[in-house]
This record gives C-alpha cells, sequence and structure tokens, in this order.
C-alpha cells in the first residue's frame, strides 16, 4: 500500500513538472502584433478577392462576345436571305459581313491583350454588356421577321432598302462598340493599368509640375 502511495505520489509530480514546462506564455506586444498582421492579410485577401470578381465578370462579358458575333452572323444572314427578293443587293449584304468578320477581329485582338494581363478585361466591361444587349436584340428582330410568312415578306425596293439600311446602321454601332473594347484594353495596357483606374492621376501630375516651378522658381530668386 505505502509503495502504491510512493508510485502515484511520484506519477503526479511529474505530471505537475510537464504542466509547468508547458504552460502557456502571453507576450501583450507580439499579440498585438500578431493581431495587427492577422488584419492587413485578411484586408490584403478581400482585395485581391474584389479584383479576382471585376476580372471574372469582364472576362465572362468579353470571351461571350464571340459566340454571340457568329450566332448574330448566322441569325441575320439566314434571316435576310429568307426574305423575297432580300438578296438583290449583294453589295449591301457582302459588307454586313465584312462588318462581322472586323467585329470578330477586334474581338481576338482584345483577348490577345488581356491575355497578357486578364485585369485588362475590367476595362470593357461596360461596352461588352452593351453590346450583348443590341446584338441580341438585332439578331432576334432580323429572325422574327424572316419565319413572318405571307404577305409580310413581300417588300418592295424601298422596304427591302430601309430593312438592309437598317441592319447595316445597327452593325456599324456593334463594330464600334467590339473595337472601343479593343482599345479600351490596349491604352490601358499602355497607360498602365493603376493610371488607368486612379480618376485624379491628372491633378496629382498638374500637382507635382507646380511645386517643381515653384522651387525651380525659389532656386532662382536666392
Amino acid at each position: 500500500m505505502k509503495t502504491r502511495f510512493l508510485l502515484l505520489f511520484g506519477l503526479g509530480i511529474m505530471f505537475m513538472q510537464k504542466a509547468n514546462a508547458q504552460s502557456l506564455y502571453i507576450d501583450p506586444v507580439t499579440s498585438a502584433a500578431q493581431a495587427a498582421h492577422a488584419s492587413v492579410i485578411n484586408s490584403q485577401l478581400n482585395v485581391t478577392k474584389e479584383k479576382l470578381t471585376l476580372v471574372e465578370r469582364g472576362q465572362l462579358a468579353v470571351t461571350g462576345q464571340l459566340g454571340i458575333v457568329n450566332d448574330m452572323q448566322a441569325k441575320i444572314y439566314r434571316g435576310l436571305s429568307q426574305v423575297s427578293s432580300i438578296l438583290t443587293n449583294l453589295a449591301d449584304v457582302q459588307e454586313i459581313s465584312r462588318i462581322t468578320i472586323g467585329m470578330t477581329d477586334d474581338i481576338n485582338k482584345g483577348m490577345a491583350v488581356a491575355a497578357k494581363n486578364p485585369v485588362l478585361l475590367v476595362f470593357a466591361q461596360d461596352q461588352a454588356n452593351y453590346f450583348y444587349t443590341r446584338a441580341t436584340k438585332l439578331a432576334l428582330e432580323v429572325s422574327q421577321f424572316a419565319l413572318k410568312g405571307g404577305e409580310g415578306n413581300l417588300m418592295d425596293a424601298g422596304e427591302r432598302a430601309k430593312l438592309i439600311h437598317k441592319v447595316m446602321t445597327e452593325m456599324l454601332i456593334l463594330r464600334s462598340l467590339t473595337y472601343g473594347m479593343y482599345r479600351a484594353m490596349y491604352y490601358a495596357q499602355m497607360r498602365g493599368v493603376l493610371r488607368s483606374l486612379n480618376p485624379f492621376q491628372g491633378y496629382i501630375n498638374m500637382d507635382e509640375q507646380i511645386m517643381n516651378d515653384i522651387l525651380r522658381k525659389r532656386k532662382y530668386l536666392k
């Protein structure tokens, strides 16, 4: 019994010593620094997440336009072909096809620029969304008109000219949007992303020039 008591007593002392050796030590300064560092990391992660979200939105908006262009070209050409005698003016139809090829070329150029820096897609997002709205509407209008049978498709030369003129006008607007997407990303790349995102960069540069001018004149006045 005595031996068992001594054994238990010895084990108790060993556990107490081990517990004391592993006691938790808290340094207020170190803890504050760690908390501040964690806050900075969380803030940076949030900013990074927001930037990635913007890039993803821009990427979806711009890359989706290639499919829209191809679909729109097919619908418009099919629609014009199905309208009675609409192809009497082949030059205009060929011009519409040429504009469509130009739009595809603009988007491909824009994607080539964005491949080097995906953040540049953000600068084309608004135009890409507007392009989607107008292109979808135009393709739908031509498609619906072509599917309408009977007297609705029996147009005279003047009505055919009006329809083709409307389609060409819309196509030119869409071409300007795809070109704008490409140039927006191109110029943002040339100027730098940060300068393009900062609307006050011009004022900052102006203030710097004024300050340098004052310092230069002060040196000569001494």
